[in-house]
């Protein structure tokens, strides 16, 4: 068969691909439907797993062998994401009184790389395997830093499990991660069908959205909202600035610094979710507001990057 027309393309879109106003949508009705998005609170994890493997799927051991045998700039942008993010996410949470907008914000910086990074830093130009590689890195090590960096900076009146969560986010992030990759690195039926695999991820991610906003109605119907979207913009921006400093500061060619920006910028807003749900419920909803901040702005971003000899290339 041939190469399908513009229209049976256009029908074809991948359901990833309208992931900003999909994620819009899924608020809207999570908050509309608050009992409908509650009843679906305790299956967060499986959410959480599909997100990941959908991803996961889409990279193989092959792709990441050569970037981690060249790991120091992986390690710095690592160090850099671990250290600075939650410095500033802790800032915004002290700044906001540590309310409902400054417990999403603080949870949200101690988040791993959003794991669409990748991606959106291979439309800019980027090297696919370095960013895959960093992206894949500082997911597997948020399942314990990010409860780490919790029990250093949460209120100590509000306490939380944390090895059901450090148990949570293996089970829900660090196994799918483990198994996708040996998936699309074994199964040839799997590298073929990408797209259905980040159709995956996409759903799972819209979901998790639709859940965090039934929880967190005090929050997006409060007069907190104006401050959450300045504090969602605020860590947009510094993941941003960060990303350009150390990109820069690599003295690396374009298409590897591009690699190390996007994830090193990017905080991962479904994990985010899922941990706020984990420890405050009421503060889920600040997750998919970044969310949408992020995507917008990362994807334009990478729009105005991308070179216009390169072609359409995928993980």
């Amino acid at each position: 068969m041939g190469d399908p027309s513009p229209s049976q393309r256009r029908l074809s879109r991948s359901l990833h691909e309208s992931l900003i106003p999909l994620v819009v949508v899924a608020a809207a009705f999570g908050v509309g439907f608050p009992a409908a998005a509650s009843s679906l609170r305790s299956w967060v994890p499986v959410m959480l797993a599909g997100q990941v493997a959908g991803v996961a799927l889409t990279i193989s051991a092959t792709e990441l062998a050569p970037v981690v045998r060249r790991a120091q700039p992986l390690v710095i942008a690592l160090g850099a994401q671990w250290v600075v993010m939650p410095a500033v996410g802790y800032a915004l949470f002290r700044l906001a009184g540590e309310n409902l907008a400054g417990q999403g914000a603080l949870i949200t910086a101690i988040s791993p790389a959003e794991i669409t990074s990748a991606l959106v830093a291979v439309i800019a130009g980027a090297d696919a395997a370095t960013a895959a590689a960093l992206m894949t890195a500082s997911v597997a090590l948020g399942c314990v830093l990010t409860p780490l960096w919790l029990t250093v900076t949460w209120p100590r009146t509000t306490g939380f499990d944390l090895t059901s969560l450090v148990f949570e986010l293996v089970l829900s992030v660090a196994v799918p991660l483990l198994v996708g990759v040996t998936l699309r690195s074994r199964v040839a039926l799997v590298a073929a069908h990408p797209r259905r695999c980040l159709d995956l991820a996409g759903l799972s991610l819209i979901l998790v959205v639709f859940v965090g906003a039934g929880q967190a109605r005090p929050l997006l119907l409060s007069g907190q909202i104006g401050e959450a979207a300045g504090l969602a913009a605020a860590l947009v921006a510094a993941g941003a600035i960060l990303a350009a400093v150390v990109a820069v500061a690599s003295k690396r060619p374009k298409p590897a610094a591009l690699a190390i920006a996007f994830p090193l910028g990017m905080r991962e807003f479904g994990i985010a979710t899922a941990v706020a749900l984990a420890v405050a419920p009421r503060a889920a909803g600040f997750g998919g507001l970044y969310g949408v901040l992020l995507m917008l702005a990362s994807t334009t971003a990478a729009a105005s990057l991308r070179p216009r000899s390169n072609k359409n290339r995928s993980l």
